[in-house]
């Protein structure tokens, strides 16, 4: 079926189940879509290129967000980054960095503010 859609030109709108950035305004394509590991080279070329103090994560698929959820298990075992994934409840995003939901929004709100331990 989809070798006939391209002879007839008819194109789907592919699917990004993971964008990074440093602002939700400035956001890069990963194609990891089974996350086998280019997200992590993706975060790592965003934190040597840029330096961002908070990393912002999000997938175009809000019914499939693994691959975000591997990316914010990728930054909370390499440690001291702030990530904010919007389609995850903070709760959980908290967990994952072993901080309380308290610290975690101080932490979001002040990125270099005191919280000096996270993740």
């Amino acid at each position: 079926m989809a070798f006939w859609d391209k002879l007839r030109g008819n194109k789907k709108q592919s699917v990004c189940n993971l964008w990074i950035g440093s602002s939700p305004a400035n956001m890069t394509a990963v194609d990891d879509p089974e996350g086998l590991g280019e997200y992590q080279l993706a975060i790592d070329r965003l934190l040597r290129e840029e330096s961002p103090s908070l990393i912002y994560l999000r997938s175009d698929d809000p019914e499939d967000l693994s691959v975000v959820r591997k990316a914010l298990e990728y930054l909370a075992w390499t440690g001291g980054e702030i990530a904010v994934a919007e389609q995850i409840p903070e709760e959980e995003i908290a967990e994952m960095f072993g901080v309380s939901v308290a610290h975690y929004r101080a932490a979001v709100k002040d990125p270099d503010g005191p919280v000096v331990s996270f993740g």
